[in-house]
């Protein structure tokens, strides 16, 4: 062992054993000699659903973002969640519908379908086969320790269970707090004397309902099928039908904008005949429901700046929800949290000197901010939905035409109604955080947008675009700037 890690870094201590502080522990095992990962619930058996995660009921995915990540954390982990049960994604079709059209798109080389539940449990098998990261359940952290000048953070104070009043401490060289949207980071922050900036706030008012079914073997079942809402049209219902493991479906009907699914078994029939087209409720013709529906709800998306405060405790990072909850509805979160942890390993193979958090936590707010900033641009379109707190977006409604003739191109090159052009791809990639949005906002993106065949979406930004005259090159940039 190096004299860095008999040294500064010793231990670690990870708060939250989802995904986030699975990706994390296994991003410091390189690092630290010892990690542990306290989890409030009990140690899960395989595919169960954890108390301290009550979204898990629903649907969950990594971009390809996620899973390039997954891949290089974990070497050969598409085989473990095929192992496990997982659908592979090249026996399929993925079938996406928006108000432009419907796009059926190839089945990919590689890749699967999966429950949040096999996911995780795949990633848990990984990180606790490796030799210095320890689980331990059932602990619920109470506090932060920290040293006499409160300068730095020296670990946690934690009880088992919620009841006890028995506590323990756990010292560490480094926590990470990735203990999900119920973080008490701020007030354990608070507690110790450092004032926390306001929050960056989204008021999206988003809802989910999610329903299991056995669906009946039959072709043109797409093994992923993506309904999209309408802005255009007030429409906000969309709608996700994924197989996951074996003949099991997740179907999820969606909201935004205050607009709630229903979570009745009548209403969610209804709901599926609700969407702007019916091949969700196509699928699911003569399929045996297998579970009652259940709902989830989240009124707001939240962004925390620790990285503004002006000061902030050495030895103290966090991550995945417990620093932004983006909208679920794009399926970011676990993708976002692979970025996130993906930073903080970068920073530590580069510099662990004065200052260190304060640059991982700037690291990691970048590396995760083009999630933020695509997400809160959508939600943007709908009445109600407003952004306070943090930068605001500029050009928001150039951006909006933007993306919506960029969407109806990408639609058109899968529906065969006008000439291939892999310009428009990129945008698909900018959609699963493969590419930065510069490298879709741009003079040239644009250029080949207005090549194409008049449209509404194109007669739309061109009205836009005389607005801003010569500058839209700049008026472009201006409105990516904030997502570098």
């Amino acid at each position: 062992m190096d004299s860095l890690q008999a040294g500064r870094r010793d231990k670690a201590v990870v708060i939250g054993g989802g995904i986030a502080g699975l990706l994390t522990a296994r991003a410091l095992s390189d690092h630290y000699a010892e990690v542990v990962v306290l989890d409030r619930d009990g140690e899960p058996g395989a595919g169960v659903r954890r108390p301290g995660v009550p979204q898990s009921f629903h649907l969950h995915q990594m971009l390809p973002r996620g899973e390039v990540i997954l891949e290089q954390l974990f070497p050969g982990f598409l085989d473990d969640v095929l192992r496990l049960g997982a659908f592979p994604l090249t026996e399929g079709t993925l079938t996406w519908i928006n108000r432009y059209g419907a796009m059926t798109m190839p089945a990919p080389e590689q890749g699967a379908v999966y429950s949040r539940g096999l996911v995780e449990q795949a990633i848990r098998a990984r990180v606790a086969s490796i030799i210095n990261v320890h689980f331990v359940y059932g602990q619920t952290v109470v506090e932060l320790c920290a040293d006499d000048e409160r300068t730095r953070i020296t670990g946690v104070q934690c009880r088992y269970g919620s009841r006890s009043e028995h506590t323990n401490t756990l010292s560490a060289d480094l926590v990470v707090d990735a203990s999900g949207r119920s973080s008490k980071l701020p007030q354990w922050l608070s507690a110790l004397g450092y004032g926390v900036p306001p929050d960056e706030v989204v008021t999206s008012g988003i809802g989910y309902s999610t329903r299991y079914y056995r669906v009946p073997a039959r072709p043109n079942v797409p093994t992923l099928l993506v309904i999209e809402n309408d802005c255009t049209t007030g429409n906000p219902a969309g709608g996700v039908l994924k197989r996951i493991e074996g003949d099991v479906w997740s179907t999820c009907l969606t909201g935004i904008g205050g607009h709630y699914p229903p979570t009745d078994a009548t209403g969610f029939d209804q709901g599926l005949t609700e969407l702007i087209d019916p091949g969700l409720a196509e699928a699911l013709r003569d399929a045996e429901p297998l579970t009652a529906p259940r709902g989830f709800r989240i009124p707001v998306c939240v962004r925390r700046h620790y990285e503004r405060m002006e000061r902030w405790p050495a030895g103290l990072l966090a991550l995945g929800d417990a620093l932004s909850t983006v909208d679920p509805i794009y399926g970011q979160g676990m993708t976002v949290a692979a970025i996130q942890a993906e930073s903080i390993a970068a920073c530590l193979g580069e510099y662990d000197g004065p200052g260190f958090e304060r640059d991982a936590l700037e690291r990691i707010q970048r590396a995760s901010y083009p999630a933020w900033w695509l997400s809160s641009l959508e939600d943007l379109r709908w009445p109600g939905v407003e952004h306070t707190g943090g930068r605001p977006f500029k050009n928001v409604a150039l951006l909006h035409k933007y993306f919506d003739l960029a969407l109806e191109r990408m639609t058109q090159q899968f529906t065969g109604t006008s000439a291939f052009d892999p310009t428009f791809l990129s945008y698909f990639a900018l959609t699963g955080l493969l590419v930065s949005p510069s490298e879709v906002v741009n003079g040239t993106m644009l250029e080949a947008l207005l090549r194409g065949e008049s449209t509404e979406a194109q007669q739309a930004i061109r009205a836009e675009i005389s607005a801003y005259g010569e500058s839209i090159a700049t008026a472009l940039a201006d409105a990516v700037a904030v997502a570098a």
